[in-house]
């Protein structure tokens, strides 16, 4: 079981951050736009972090909707974090905070490399922080959830069957949950992992899924685990296809359980950027 129960919810972060220029305001690059004293024409300087879609845009004149903080007037340099909007014949984004620029962001607009890079290595130092258990080992078994496999047996009262459970309601997004038993090499982040644990994943390759790790026997690594409360549901079923009808009786267990969602929360050990980097700044962590 998780040894512990987080609850923090992550604030909303920015996903495309650049030096700026306001070039004009209460004007936009896109028609149909309403604009406001917070709408601004603003000319890319040199983007710091981006996804693929906007890390070329240097030098480029963009839409910039602001929502607090003072505001911005033509010739303002700001550093901006900012979300994607609208795209079409150019592209807007929405401001969570903008900022002037100061002698604190000399390292951050002077490090050079590569934007997209930049913005992996932030997500993934975030969702590091936001683990509850961070460990390297092997997944040595893959398996069904044991209230699925309990699902599959008749009862010997009145000879009912079970129909496989689901977390959450059944859907065309349901997520086929699966176990994967990780043999624990060592533990680089929070207390009480055994030297067996188990992640639940989804093995669906829906769209709401399909970037989830789907973990197979022999894998090696390192794991970014998440506690994480689900709600299974089992519909006992007396008569084939109408135990699916609305109404069905169900049982309903709630559980606290880790998983490991996003791509960042599995890096082989052959891979030598990413959590290796982040175990590196942290004393006394060893890295296989």
């Amino acid at each position: 079981m998780p040894a512990s129960r987080d609850r923090r919810v992550p604030e909303q972060k920015a996903t495309f951050i650049f030096k700026g220029t306001v070039k004009q305001v209460r004007a936009a690059t896109l028609r149909h736009i309403a604009v406001d004293e917070r709408t601004l024409i603003v000319t890319v300087d040199q983007v710091i972090e981006a996804p693929p879609a906007l890390a070329g845009f240097s030098g480029h004149e963009i839409t910039v909707q602001t929502t607090s903080g003072a505001r911005p007037r033509a010739g303002d340099e700001l550093i901006f974090h900012t979300n994607g909007w609208i795209f079409g014949e150019s592209v807007a984004v929405q401001s969570i905070r903008q900022e002037p620029v100061n002698k604190t962001h000399t390292a951050l607009v002077s490090r050079g490399g590569d934007p997209v890079d930049h913005k992996r290595a932030r997500d993934r130092r975030e969702r590091f922080d936001l683990a509850n258990l961070v460990v390297s080992g092997t997944v040595t078994a893959v398996r069904l959830p044991p209230e699925m496999v309990a699902g599959t047996r008749r009862t010997a009262r009145a000879g009912a069957l079970l129909e496989p459970a689901a977390v959450g309601p059944v859907s065309e997004h349901d997520p086929h949950w699966r176990e994967a038993v990780i043999a624990v090499d060592d533990v680089h982040k929070g207390r009480g992992a055994k030297r067996d644990i188990v992640i639940r994943f989804p093995a669906s390759r829906d769209v709401r899924w399909y970037r989830a790790p789907k973990f197979q026997a022999g894998q090696k690594g390192f794991f970014m685990l998440h506690d994480t409360l689900v709600t299974t549901r089992a519909r006992r079923a007396g008569a084939g296809k109408r135990a699916l009808a609305p109404g069905a009786p169900e049982a309903e267990t709630t559980e606290h359980v880790y998983t490991a969602l996003s791509p960042m929360d599995f890096q082989p050990y052959q891979d030598q950027a990413g959590i290796r980097a982040i175990l590196e700044t942290r004393p006394g962590s060893a890295s296989p």
